[in-house]
């Protein structure tokens, strides 16, 4: 869900794309109830499957948003490289929304690198938000995730925002 949120809130100028950190599930559709849930809400859910994430993945990413603790510690482990540039989905949130004003002007990408780059200055001036994982539950479980997202993108997709 959050792949697509993101991909609703920004457009063409940010390219997102999303991986987990197990092939368990690689190559299905999303979950019904995330599908049932992203439509409600406007945003696209056509055409996802799951994927594994790669070391290429990683590499091509300026940015690597995760759910979980767990997952910071994978990068963390894995590709220690995409450290500075790997958050807490529901911590970058606030980040972003306290970092938009200071960013310079530009392009997306001139601000996403920016605010990429303050974020990871200011990683322990916020709490470690982990985002629950509804899979297979009900569809009250996925709005409730939603929503989570939702708050957490909304201000990432207006600091990335040209100006």
């Amino acid at each position: 869900m959050s792949e697509r949120i993101l991909a609703g809130l920004t457009g063409e100028d940010v390219y997102n794309h999303g991986a987990g950190i197990s092939a368990y599930h690689e190559g299905e559709n999303m979950q019904n109830n995330a599908m049932t849930e992203l439509e409600s809400r406007g945003f696209d859910p056509d055409g996802h499957r799951a994927r594994h994430l790669l070391r290429e993945h990683v590499e091509a990413s300026d940015l690597i948003l995760v759910a979980t603790t767990g997952h910071l510690d994978y990068i963390a482990e894995r590709f220690p490289e995409a450290s500075g540039k790997t958050f807490l989905v529901r911590s970058f949130g606030p980040m972003a929304a306290d970092l938009a004003e200071t960013l310079p002007d530009g392009d997306t990408a001139v601000r996403g690198k920016a605010l990429v780059d303050a974020a990871d200055a200011r990683r322990g001036d916020y709490e470690e938000l982990d985002l629950a994982d509804p899979w297979g539950m009900r569809q009250e479980v996925y709005a409730q995730i939603a929503d989570q997202l939702e708050a957490a993108l909304k201000p990432v997709a207006a600091a990335l925002e040209a100006r």
